[in-house]
Parts: structure tokens; sequence; C-alpha cells
């Protein structure tokens, strides 16, 4: 009898960890496509309102999703305070706040970058450039899709196969 609850335990927790890491890579697209929609949101503050950086950073982060209204109304009060470039700022608030984000370094890289050229361009220019990560991010989006789908698969079945060998081996 114990060893059969032991082994209906190991089966639980073996499908839930392989749930949770479904719900993970789930997240990680979500987070691609709200990183596309916050640079969406800019190009359409800066293109037709013309607001200020600082502004549009507010605007957007009262509009947006979790985690890039918090970064945004982070980086809106940084603009404020910090008497470094923008572009710097940018880089150093993404690599101090990058825990809440779930990408990899090269998804990082593409929202440093693009945060890189606030302050420096002029209004078409910086359109531009927010055109171009518009691309990159979409190019991830669909990369990450078509992963999402194969891991999620296979996240499951390693899940419950690991969890049915731990009970071999302990039986």
């Amino acid at each position: 009898m114990l060893k059969l609850t032991g082994s209906i335990l190991i089966i639980a927790a073996s499908v839930l960890y392989g749930f949770r890491l479904q719900q993970e890579l789930g997240e990680h697209v979500r987070q691609l496509v709200g990183m596309k929609e916050m640079f969406l949101m800019l190009w359409g503050e800066i293109s037709y309102t013309r607001t200020p950086l600082g502004d549009a950073f507010l605007q957007i982060a009262s509009q947006g999703k979790e985690p890039f209204s918090s970064f945004l109304r982070k980086a809106a009060a940084g603009l404020e305070e910090n008497e470094e470039s923008m572009g710097n700022y940018w880089k150093r608030l993404v690599e101090q706040e990058g825990d809440m984000f779930l990408f990899n370094e090269e998804e990082r890289g593409i929202l440093i970058r693009a945060g890189e050229n606030f302050g420096y361009l002029d209004g078409r220019m910086q359109l531009k450039n927010l055109e171009l990560y518009i691309g990159q991010t979409e190019a991830l989006i669909k990369k990450a899709q078509d992963e999402l789908q194969s891991k999620k698969k296979l996240s499951g079945a390693l899940s419950v196969m690991c969890g049915l060998f731990l009970i071999i081996l302990l039986i």
C-alpha cells in the first residue's frame, strides 16, 4: 500500500512538473508578443502623437501587460532622475531587471539595442529603428511558437517517463 501511494505521488509530481514546464514555454511566447506590442505602441506614440519619451513610456505602461508595464514605469522614472544617456540607462535597466523576462540572450539583445537609440535619433529614424525591431520580434515569435508545440509534447512525455523510471528504480 505504501509503495502504491508513493508511486502515485511520484507520477503526480512528475505530471505537475511537466505542466509547469509547459506553462513557462507559453509564458515565454506571451512575453515576446508583449515586447512586440510594446514596440508597436511606442511606434504609434512617436509617429502620431509625438509624445516625449518619458510620457510615452508611462502611457504605454498604463495600457500594456506585465512585465513590460513595470519595466516602462521604471524607465520613465529613471529618465527624470538619470543624467546618463537614455541608451546607457535602458541597457543598464534591462540588465538589472532582466530576471522579470523569460528571454534568451538574442531576445534580450533586441530589447537592449532597441532602447540604445532612444533619444539619439530624430523621430523618423527612431520609427525606422522600431520597425526593424518589430520585424525581428515577429521572427522570434514565429520561431518560439514553432518550438512551443514540439517542446510542450516533449516536456509532457519526458516528465511522465522520468516519473515512471523513478518508480521502477524505487520498487
